[in-house]
């Protein structure tokens, strides 16, 4: 049978013997090379070999899908610097600090648990799930670690509910040093109050806070007024696509309401070529066929009410639209706010109330024209995972398969 040399790869490390047990698992007994190991009273280095602690047995990466155990027995130092000759038992580079598998494949498992879950990677690969969850809490901090990041460029600031129906929330904070770069999760937070994202953002080390260029939220006070009090009014964008949310609800609304009197008016043959006017009022006008636009000239022949507000309405996607100054975006929402309130159109007066409290901010937009939108695409990726792991409920756990998520490609592979 032809023979085949694999290294084992970790260094101080070599192999006394090799079998293969009944379970069919390699279990290769091994010695330490080291000479010395830091004293843990002093940290200075111990050198006098006293004699071996108990023999441990620690997994390493599998050989052709087959399970890989060292056996070891660490050997004890006595300090030559501390009084009474502290005994300490050797600490390996290859292996954490209480931990049952080899750094090697610690690594492994975690690129295993990337978009999969514990009990999935559990059952292919053969080890318990304790062993699988205390691997990752040896692996990946709970908290963001700022030395890993030298520009927090755009944060983005978005609760979301852990429990369905519950109202328990966690605020998410996630940073991108660029608006073509990755996203990351820098905190999850349990609830959703001002003085906790205050606390948070305070916590960012100076010269990072210095680099935040925009701030992107929804219109909770709670978000808006601890950005304000941390970082100014300069950085807070007001999300344009939650703008447009609260001035298309109340359009919606007034097209449902017309609907239904027309229905009571018109034939059933006059309603039916009104007929998935929902979609077409939603459109973007630029992105609306022929055929759409003579049905929505249609309906505004029955609505001129509904005629006026879709026309108020799209003026107000175009000014978003347009690339220009803050100060001349400023202007231009201030004049459409005018038109409004002079016109008879009154589907938008709740409307004008919260832009009138937030334009500044939703004028910051002009600035870069940056958004909420990667924020929304990592609220998918949460309800995604929430889903794939039977519910996340602590934030420790959510941030750290988060992390696991959006950054393991990038750290294990």
């Amino acid at each position: 049978m032809a023979e085949l040399r694999i290294p084992l790869d970790i260094p101080d490390l070599e192999i006394i013997s090799q079998v293969i047990n009944n379970k069919g698992e390699i279990i290769l007994s091994v010695k330490s090379l080291k000479t010395e190991t830091p004293c843990h009273k002093c940290g200075k280095p111990a050198t006098i070999r006293y004699e071996h602690a108990q023999e441990i047995t620690i997994r390493h990466l599998p050989i052709f899908d087959t399970p890989v155990y060292l056996v070891i027995k660490p050997i004890r130092y006595k300090c030559g610097h501390c009084e009474g000759r502290t005994t300490t038992t050797e600490a390996y580079d290859w292996c954490k600090k209480g931990s049952h598998i080899t750094n090697g494949l610690s690594d492994y498992l975690m690129r295993q648990l990337i978009h999969s879950t514990v009990e999935d990677v559990s059952k292919k690969e053969k080890i318990s799930a304790e062993k699988l969850t205390l691997a990752i809490k040896k692996s990946i901090s709970t908290k963001v670690n700022w030395d890993s990041y030298s520009a927090l460029t755009i944060l983005g600031i978005d609760e979301i509910s852990i429990k369905k129906g519950h109202k328990d929330y966690v605020t998410v904070i996630s940073t991108k040093s660029s608006p073509d770069s990755q996203v990351s999760v820098i905190a999850v937070l349990s609830g959703r109050l001002k003085d906790d994202v205050v606390a948070f953002l305070k916590s960012i080390p100076d010269h990072l806070r210095k680099t935040i260029e925009s701030v992107c939220t929804d219109m909770y006070d709670g978000f808006v007024y601890a950005v304000i009090e941390v970082l100014g009014e300069q950085v807070l964008v007001i999300d344009r696509y939650h703008v447009s949310k609260r001035y298309r609800k109340p359009l919606d609304s007034l097209r449902i309401s017309e609907m239904k009197r027309l229905k009571s008016l018109l034939s059933e043959e006059e309603y039916a070529q009104l007929d998935g006017m929902m979609w077409i009022i939603r459109k973007n006008h630029e992105c609306l066929s022929e055929a759409d636009k003579k049905k929505l000239e249609l309906l505004y022949k029955h609505s001129p009410k509904l005629k006026q507000a879709h026309t108020y309405a799209l003026q107000l996607t175009q000014i978003l639209n347009t690339h220009c100054s803050k100060k001349s975006g400023l202007a231009k929402i201030n004049r459409w706010m005018k038109r409004v309130k002079k016109s008879d159109v009154t589907c938008f007066n709740s409307f004008l109330v919260t832009l009138e409290k937030y334009k500044s901010y939703i004028a910051n937009y002009f600035k870069k024209r940056r958004n909420s939108g990667f924020v929304e695409g990592l609220n998918n990726l949460i309800k995604v995972a929430k889903r794939r792991c039977y519910g996340l409920f602590k934030t420790e756990t959510l941030f750290q398969r988060l992390f696991l998520d959006l950054q393991g490609f990038e750290i294990y592979v």
